[in-house]
């Protein structure tokens, strides 16, 4: 079986996605929204990660890192909620907001399929508990996903069509 190698690409995407969110939230700090919930769809990847361990564990596949997307509270991220803050809501910042959701989403995407993946390879080698994690946190990613496309369509017109 290579069910590790499908753990592994979620462990992956889960990572990516955390990171991303995490990167999101900070660069958007002066919208509340995005800022709230896209620390709180960080803690969730982590929360997949951690579930993710003890099947990682058992396969072989490297161990997903449950710390991806946490924020080190370094510099940088001072650096980053002081520029958001001083920046505000401006044309620049609009469309910085349009490209980290549209990164983020593509994240989400990239994460929502590898748990496709994972999902059928494990029905495949009868592996009812990873079956079941795996549906579960493929509908979260598909969750998440939806958020992010949703802020898009209401935040791209603000960007594009306003003078």
């Amino acid at each position: 079986m290579k069910l590790d190698k499908a753990v592994g690409l979620v462990r992956e995407a889960e990572e990516g996605l955390a990171k991303t969110l995490a990167t999101l939230g900070g660069r958007h700090a002066t919208e509340h929204d995005v800022y709230h919930m896209s620390h709180a769809l960080a803690e969730r990847c982590r929360e997949h990660l951690a579930k993710l361990t003890p099947f990682a564990e058992d396969l072989g596949a490297s161990l997903p890192d449950s710390e991806a997307g946490t924020s080190p509270g370094g510099a940088a991220d001072t650096l980053r909620r002081m520029a958001s803050t001083v920046l505000g809501r401006s044309e620049a910042t609009g469309m910085m907001l349009v490209i980290d959701l549209r990164d983020a989403y593509l994240m989400a995407q990239r994460a929502e399929i590898s748990w496709v993946i994972l999902l059928q390879a494990a029905k495949a080698a009868r592996q009812a508990n990873l079956e079941q994690v795996a549906t579960s946190y493929r509908e979260e990613a598909e969750g998440t996903a939806k958020w992010l496309r949703t802020h898009l369509k209401t935040s791209s017109p603000q960007v594009f069509a306003t003078d």
